[in-house]
């Protein structure tokens, strides 16, 4: 599942995480050879610390009985052939970090069996992508799954946005975005892309913005889960219901409705209202914490509207979102 390409990549987009810079898509760190933390990625002591932590924690080092201590090494290279011998035969899991939205940062463990057999499973649905290009971190649940996995599952290259002219995409590359990058791929996106692909995460894709997208020719799938759940669900079209991956069941308790792992039999909350439909198919309503998606990130109104009441001067406000 981990080779030293992906490894390396995952290692670029934790430094990313630990210095707290979006990701760019740009190419050439993935690929150049002997950079070194300080000089070439530009770490300053505090955060190669924090990237250490980051590190440890995201390849489950720590599961070793004797980890490695990273911070001896200061090329990039080193740092991968280390995790990559760890996880050949002595690490069986990974680590996922919760965005903190929700309270504080949460750190999931996932088996690389339950990894793979989502990995295995959106193969079937994006097999005839020939390329991937990623506008999402791949050390997150969603950007691991979808621009590490699937692209080592299909065998297929990984085209990052810094190399590629979204107005001349060739036939069947799969774009991995967020409702946020739709918003703003629309504006470049020519109006003939009939044979590309896309998948969008992260986030409830509004309605207009789904038919935005059907509207210049994409097909484009919408994939509902957590860092908690991994995948859940998947619609094909803005007139879809959301369906169940198949190795998930609807199961009702008396309180509220959840996913049962049909393997497991492991119960999973979601985090959001849904209505079931069918044996296998639901609405998704919002999320119960009431939440909103701002830029690509959860934001809580409610919290907002406090902040700027106790700005001096400021009797009262009101707050409203709307999709774009």
């Amino acid at each position: 599942m981990l080779s030293h390409k992906s490894i390396k990549r995952l290692l670029i987009d934790l430094s990313l995480k630990a210095t707290d810079k979006p990701f760019m898509g740009v190419a050439e760190n993935y690929h150049a050879k002997n950079l070194t933390w300080k000089d070439d990625i530009g770490l300053d002591s505090i955060e190669m610390l924090h990237l250490s932590s980051l590190t440890n924690a995201f390849f489950n080092l720590f599961e070793l009985e004797q980890p490695p201590y990273l911070l001896q090494y200061t090329k990039v290279d080193e740092w991968v052939e280390l995790i990559f011998e760890a996880h050949k035969n002595d690490i069986k899991s990974l680590n996922f970090f919760t965005s903190g939205t929700t309270g504080q940062v949460k750190t999931i463990n996932h088996s690389k069996t339950f990894l793979k057999r989502e990995i295995d499973f959106l193969a079937t649905l994006f097999n005839d992508a020939k390329q991937i290009i990623p506008y999402v971190s791949s050390c997150n649940i969603y950007g691991f799954l979808l621009t590490v996995g699937l692209p080592e599952k299909l065998k297929i290259p990984i085209v990052y946005p810094s190399k590629i002219n979204v107005a001349k995409l060739l036939p069947h590359s799969l774009i991995v975005a967020t409702p946020f990058h739709w918003q703003i791929l629309l504006q470049n996106i020519t109006s003939n892309c009939v044979s590309t692909l896309a998948v969008s995460s992260g986030s409830k894709l509004f309605e207009g913005l789904y038919q935005q997208i059907e509207n210049k020719g994409i097909s484009l799938i919408e994939l509902y889960g957590s860092t908690e759940t991994t995948g859940i669900a998947y619609k094909k079209s803005t007139k879809d219901e959301f369906h169940l991956f198949p190795y998930w069941d609807f199961y009702q308790d008396e309180n509220m409705l959840m996913v049962k792992d049909k393997e497991s039999e492991k119960l999973m909350p979601l985090m959001d209202d849904i209505i079931q439909t069918g044996n296998h198919t639901f609405k998704l309503l919002e999320r119960k914490d009431k939440k909103i998606n701002v830029a690509g990130n959860l934001t809580d109104l409610v919290f907002i509207k406090k902040l700027i009441k106790d700005i001096p001067n400021v009797f009262d406000c009101e707050l409203s979102a709307k999709a774009v």
